[in-house]
């Protein structure tokens, strides 16, 4: 080696290829088989936890449902276990003679409240007459509440010969004992072609009592029956003291044509003296049947103005 010249010194990253480098740190082999079994037991686990659960919840469930489907504590026994509201007229015995209830019974025997077919139900409390619609509702352990909506009566209707309720639907109510209305009495009713015509005619009717309260109240006179028997023209009886008078209304104005009534009377009295019936339909005028002198005589209508006085034509 020539003096002043430095030596040919090796790098280490001078290597030859099939040496391994002291400095590089040797890689773990990572094995798939290894990390795919783990999983597997990871999932087998908890699969087999959730399946001990929900056996354990399933079991739970089906015990709860077995007791509340045979313990005495679910049934309902006598009618002391149903609460019935919204009943003026309608007796609890009544409603529980419906859902299949005595006063009492053995207590082994009864209705399980969960068994209870609540619509079923429903339907046979709404068949009795004077319930217009029902809620039923299940009160837990035993307890069954059932709220009414009862049918409102309007009138008095003659049926063979006894007196019974109507409402606006035009179903017949048997009067409720220790009860007391103030109504007139319906008739032509039985004219009518079919239901719907026959809430028309009460809508009218209705209709004729609103539209005169106004009026009547403080005249004296009251309205005693009311003949339907037209849809086009509804004929009241009204009485005042001794007095008794068939009034033609039609089927409109009613307001107005009693105003006339009230007016009027005097005059047609004066000239009349007793009167059978008077038609207010007529567009300025009435038209006034006087009672006959005696049994021959019939007499024929005679048609006053409304102006200021009547005046017979």
């Amino acid at each position: 080696m020539a003096s002043g010249e430095p030596d040919d010194i090796a790098l280490p990253t001078e290597l030859d290829a099939d040496e391994e480098s002291p400095y590089r740190r040797r890689q773990r082999p990572v094995s798939a088989r290894g990390s795919r079994a783990g999983g597997f037991r990871f999932f087998l686990k908890w699969g087999l936890v959730a399946a001990v659960v929900l056996s354990a919840m399933g079991y739970a469930g089906y015990s709860v449902a077995v007791f509340m489907l045979s313990s005495p504590r679910f049934l309902l026994t006598t009618s002391n276990d149903v609460i019935v509201t919204g009943n003026n007229y309608v007796s609890v015995e009544e409603v529980t003679s419906m859902l299949g209830l005595a006063r009492s019974v053995k207590p082994a025997y009864g209705l399980n409240i969960l068994r209870l077919p609540l619509e079923e139900k429903k339907k046979q409390v709404e068949s009795i007459a004077w319930v217009r619609s029902a809620t039923l509702t299940r009160v837990y352990p035993n307890r069954l509440a059932v709220r009414l909506v009862e049918r409102t009566p309007i009138a008095f209707v003659n049926i063979d010969g006894r007196l019974k309720l109507v409402d606006g639907d035009g179903v017949v109510l048997d009067k409720p004992e220790r009860s007391s209305f103030d109504f007139p009495v319906l008739t032509g009713l039985g004219s009518a072609n079919g239901q719907a015509e026959r809430v028309a005619r009460l809508a009218l009717y209705e209709a004729f009592l609103r539209e005169i309260a106004s009026e009547i109240s403080g005249s004296g006179w009251i309205v005693s029956e009311v003949d339907l028997s037209d849809g086009d023209d509804l004929k009241a009886m009204l009485v005042e003291g001794r007095e008794t008078l068939q009034v033609h209304f039609g089927h409109e104005s009613f307001e107005e044509r009693f105003h006339n009534f009230l007016t009027l009377l005097p005059a047609v009295r004066h000239n009349h003296g007793r009167i059978d019936s008077i038609d207010l339909r007529f567009r300025n005028q009435i038209v006034v049947n006087p009672q006959p002198a005696d049994e021959t005589s019939t007499g024929g209508g005679t048609n006053h103005s409304l102006g200021s006085t009547a005046q017979e034509n």
